[in-house]
């Protein structure tokens, strides 16, 4: 894509008509805008994405684009249009855009209607046609995709790093020609995807009455429907899970790199670990205390009555000369049987008979003396094992609230960061806003497995049913001539699938010599750029042979930023690869611009010298908004590449004119 021209009427400070002619020539490819800060460089940038995308990203009043003079001048009953349009190069065709918005003053108010939206090209015979509207969308984001838009109309004031964003590997798909066989991919489908080649062919598929194979089919088409209600579901959530991984790498990266916070912040993440740490050992140790009690509580709580009747069995006296554990049933037994265990007889009146008489008196019921003292050794008994309990559990006790202390010590300390922390950048709400993401992404995961679960579950009753299916169909002619032609798609589609992969990697690993090179040329250091599958790029430093991740400054971030963004044009402009070998498919892309605002800010003289020199031999096309100071530094190096040149001359904070140098 090279963009012709920029015509604007009565958008914001440019009052009347504005017309910019960007050069296309392939060795003057550099158009430069100078104006300071608060002259209109930002609002050029937005032109861009409100004549494609009906979005202006402007710090005052972002909705009212009238200029602000024109407007003083209206009286009730008048209408003014704000227009912007935009001519360019794409795939050899000229394409005119055009957005268009009508403010009317009507009760002392001016308002703008609905903008109106027009896009025509140039046939070959050179007249002109209009896109129909229903198509207007599809052009756009065949000639500029809205993800794309934010690294091609870079505002470098406003943006974080391009490289750590979320929508890196979708855009570089799309810019780099992978999307051509994605596309092809998902045109060829599955049998699960009714809308798809492979999907038509297996509804295609004659039953023939076979109830069986009409109720395995429904069974799939049933369990095909279900897994698309999860698929959308799945991807809903993976948004959600993007969507909330991003605010929480900004709350963390807000919380950690504020000066005046980053210590005490880093001091309560420690402390927060060692309390989740130390709230897990406690529940280790109620669990041990629990149980601790659970065995023993009988035996200690009994010890109060144990004592009593300890202590009152030891003043009554009483004989306790019979043998433990001996009865009376047990003497009278013996006695009867006329014989003793030991072997004498025992006969009424000889000694053995009287000692075994005379026994009988220290034997319940005639004496208790016997019972109380097997009593009292079972008190004995039972009373020991208290002290193993008693003592097992005022140890953990004693445990569990040395615990407790430490818990609340490190919730003081927590507190008193907190208060320290409150009010200096609104951290405080940060570290609500933090806390209230990591629920939600909590939340998120659990339900992401879940649907994970059941998507796998429906895959298994599908592959069951396609077995009896295809084991049913595979009779008829019919079929089998269809299940040869699904056959034949199912192996394009895994060969483009597998071409894709290969692809992909080669892509990935052709970006990533692009930037490290690019980056070589605008970097004044020794780094090397580290670019993963999600297209994340990563700076390392090698110290002691070891290449580690040593954080990022402001200055280097931007180069950064810059290497990866012209890697990307770079690629585009090579239109990536003319692959010759046999089986291979050749991808080809469109080169894109780069626009950029203020692009050497916070760039030091050297850095803003090294992408002088990069920026014009990469890209198609360099059109640059820049301030004086910094174009000072800039323009001995770039100068020789300047097709176009213009300056921003602001005669009021309303109106701004645009004079060509």
């Amino acid at each position: 894509m090279l963009l012709k021209s920029l015509k604007m009427k009565n958008f914001r400070q440019f009052k009347g008509e504005t017309c910019i002619d960007f050069s296309c020539d392939s060795r003057k490819n550099v158009t430069i805008i100078l104006g300071n800060n608060t002259f209109g460089k930002t609002t050029l940038l937005q032109a861009f994405s409100w004549c494609f995308y009906k979005i202006a990203m402007l710090d005052k009043d972002p909705d009212f684009l009238l200029n602000h003079e024109v407007k003083e001048d209206m009286v009730n009953g008048d209408s003014v249009e704000v227009e912007v349009e935009i001519t360019l190069l794409h795939s050899q065709t000229e394409y005119v855009i055009t957005r268009t918005q009508i403010y009317t003053y009507k009760n002392g108010t001016v308002k703008g209607n609905e903008p109106s939206f027009k896009i025509s090209y140039k046939q070959p015979d050179g007249q002109m046609e209009a896109v129909r509207p229903a198509q207007l969308d599809n052009v756009i984001n065949n000639i500029m995709p809205k993800d794309l838009s934010s690294y091609f109309f870079f505002d470098t004031e406003r943006v974080g790093s391009v490289s750590s964003r979320k929508d890196v590997t979708d855009a570089v798909k799309d810019l780099l020609g992978l999307s051509v066989l994605d596309n092809a991919i998902k045109h060829l489908g599955n049998k699960s995807t009714k809308t798809s080649v492979i999907g038509k062919f297996f509804s295609s598929m004659d039953l023939d009455g076979d109830a069986h194979a009409q109720e395995a089919l429904t069974r799939i088409q049933d369990a095909n429907n279900k897994r698309e209600i999860v698929a959308t579901q799945i991807e809903t959530c993976l948004s959600e899970i993007n969507h909330y991984d991003g605010r929480k790498e900004q709350l963390d990266t807000i919380l950690r790199d504020n000066q005046t916070t980053a210590a005490l912040q880093k001091k309560k993440e420690a402390i927060e670990r060692q309390i989740s740490v130390e709230m897990s050992a406690q529940e280790n140790i109620v669990t041990s205390f629990l149980k601790d009690f659970n065995y023993g509580a009988i035996h200690f709580y009994s010890q109060p009555l144990l004592k009593r009747a300890s202590d009152f069995l030891r003043e009554v006296k009483l004989d306790d000369k019979g043998i433990k554990d001996l009865t009376a049933v047990t003497i009278i037994d013996i006695i009867k049987r006329g014989k003793c265990i030991c072997g004498n007889d025992i006969v009424e009146g000889n000694a053995a008979h009287e000692y075994l008489m005379n026994e009988l008196s220290y034997v319940p019921p005639a004496s208790i003396g016997n019972a109380v003292r097997n009593y009292r050794e079972r008190l004995v008994s039972f009373g020991s094992a208290s002290d193993h309990i008693f003592t097992s559990m005022k140890s953990r006790y004693e445990e569990l609230y040395r615990s407790k202390c430490r818990i609340q010590d490190w919730n003081d300390e927590i507190e008193e960061i907190s208060s320290k922390i409150k009010g200096k950048e609104n951290m405080r709400q940060y570290e609500l806003e933090l806390s209230d993401v990591k629920s939600r992404l909590r939340d998120l995961q659990t339900k992401k497995e879940r649907l994970i679960r059941e998507d796998e579950a429906l895959k298994h009753d599908i592959d069951k049913y396609q077995k009896i299916y295809d084991s049913l169909v595979a009779v008829s002619g019919k079929n089998k001539a269809t299940m040869l032609y699904i056959m034949y798609a199912e192996n394009i589609r895994d060969w483009l699938s597998a071409t894709y992969k290969d692809k992909e990697d080669l892509i990935r690993s052709k970006l990533e010599e692009k930037v490290n090179a690019i980056f070589e040329r605008m970097y004044h250091g020794h780094r090397r750029v580290v670019i993963d599958k999600k297209y994340q790029v990563t700076l390392l430093t090698t110290i002691a042979d070891k290449e580690i991740d040593t954080g990022e400054s402001e200055g280097s971030k931007r180069v950064k930023n810059f290497a990866f963004i012209a890697g990307l044009v770079a690629l585009a402009k090579e239109r990536i690869f003319s692959l010759s070998e046999e089986g291979s498919i050749s991808l080809t892309s469109e080169p894109y611009p780069l626009v950029m605002d203020a692009p050497f800010s916070n760039a030091d003289e050297i850095h803003t010298g090294n992408i002088s020199r990069v920026l014009p031999e990469v890209a198609e096309q360099v059109i640059m908004f820049v301030m004086q100071k910094d174009w000072r530094y800039a323009e001995p190096l770039m100068n020789d590449r300047v097709g176009r040149r213009y300056i921003l001359d602001k005669h009021s904070e309303t109106l701004t004119m645009l004079k060509g140098a």
